[in-house]
């Protein structure tokens, strides 16, 4: 039995050799357990969402084993510390049914452990409840039956919810109580409140059109779809040290237009929407068999407008959601896609947006997250799902 542990200091630039690993086991065709860490120590931007990506990745493995929990005796355990942990309450409900779950040792069977406070954290997610340290995440698990599966703010009887303001008067209460610490935050946010919502809508209806089901339209069992919205206020000095080594954040930050607050802070949102579904690319070749594209121009066909013309909820054009997005961050934002085998983003305050043409995709704009370059792009390591992370500041100057 072979075992990949993940750090509590783990961060972004390390996820990388935790692919290497697993890839590294499955060609021998072996067994691989997977631990989790009681706490995830960074802070960094997209960390958390793109743990859950490898986990999707370990578990659709065919020979994936137990996920364990990093606590060696859990009577003497607070489950409610540990389920402040955001990849303790999604992960063990996403392999519920089909990993087991145990402590360290791979010997105490924690199921019996876990199903209250499982219950606990769902009826918090269902009251659209933040979590400690400034964040609230809310997930759906398709493999679930509804009434324990699937949040009403985003669907009830499988529908997606019908429009924004519905959305809005559900999540808005628990996005405030993320900017809980700050009046000023809770102001800016309600100044702003319309676009972000706009956002969050594209992006959850997206999962829930795109991805529950694999390119011959079947049902995933297991499956998640979610959001992450986690609340920092940080110094620009701080920040750019902390993402010194990546141009696109870099320059973000340096951006004179992100406005310091009194105590020379910066406010923004960090916005991620995740599912373990089959990615971008998968989905549309399965949809778009006579049309030969590689995997890169198939993320940024998929950011024009009207790319995946059909007819979908409400009537409305399937395909505008993602480009809607770039117009929302225009001038404002940055956007980080992972999926498949590639990992780009843009930068939208340097990069703003521009109307491309669905039969022009050279000219949609995405740089590569190793190379910064916006035609040589790396090829890391297949990941299954996709994450979107997106920072919006909450104070800006025009």
């Amino acid at each position: 039995m072979f075992k990949i542990s993940i750090n509590k200091n783990c961060k972004l630039e390390d996820i990388d050799a935790l692919y290497t690993l697993l890839y590294s086991y499955t060609r021998q065709n072996l067994t691989v357990d997977l631990m989790l860490p009681i706490e995830v120590k960074s802070s960094y931007v997209g960390i958390i969402p793109s743990l859950y990506q490898f986990v999707f990745t370990w578990m659709r493995y065919e020979k994936s084993g137990k996920l364990l929990i990093d606590i060696a005796d859990p009577t003497k355990t607070d489950f409610d510390e540990l389920y402040e942990n955001e990849l303790i309450f999604p992960l063990v409900s996403l392999v519920w049914n089909t990993n087991e779950i145990f402590n360290n040792s791979g010997e105490i069977n924690l199921r019996n452990y876990l199903k209250e406070s499982n219950v606990r954290y769902f009826n918090k997610m269902k009251a659209v409840e933040a979590q400690k340290n400034r964040k609230l995440l809310l997930t759906n698990f398709d493999h679930l039956p509804e009434e324990r599966g699937i949040l009403p703010c985003f669907e009830i009887n499988r529908l997606f919810v019908a429009d924004e303001t519905k959305l809005s008067n559900s999540l808005s209460n628990g996005i405030q109580q993320v900017l809980i610490q700050s009046k000023n935050a809770q102001r800016e946010f309600e100044a702003i409140k319309a676009p972000l919502m706009g956002i969050i809508y594209e992006l959850m209806k997206n999962t829930f059109e795109w991805g529950n089901k694999d390119e011959s339209n079947v049902p995933l069992d297991p499956n998640m779809r979610g959001l992450l919205i986690k609340f920092y206020n940080k110094g620009r000095n701080n920040l750019l040290d902390e993402f010194k080594y990546h141009k696109g954040l870099l320059d973000f930050f340096k951006s004179p237009s992100l406005k310091e607050n009194a105590n020379a802070g910066i406010y923004f949102l960090e916005i991620d929407v995740f599912d373990s579904g089959v990615g971008f690319s998968r989905k549309y070749k399965a949809l778009n068999p006579s049309e030969k594209l590689s995997d890169i121009e198939i993320i940024k066909k998929c950011l024009i407008k009207h790319t995946t013309s059909a007819k979908g909820l409400e009537k409305d054009d399937k395909g505008i959601g993602l480009d809607r997005i770039l117009n929302i961050l225009d001038g404002r934002g940055f956007l980080r896609i992972k999926t498949g085998n590639n990992c780009v983003y843009r930068n939208l305050i340097s990069n703003p947006y521009i109307k491309v043409d669905k039969n022009n995709v050279s000219a949609m704009e995405l740089f590569d997250w190793k190379t910064n370059s916006n035609n040589a792009y790396t090829k890391y390591q297949q990941a299954e799902g996709s994450v979107i992370t997106i920072i919006y500041p909450l104070s800006f100057e025009i």
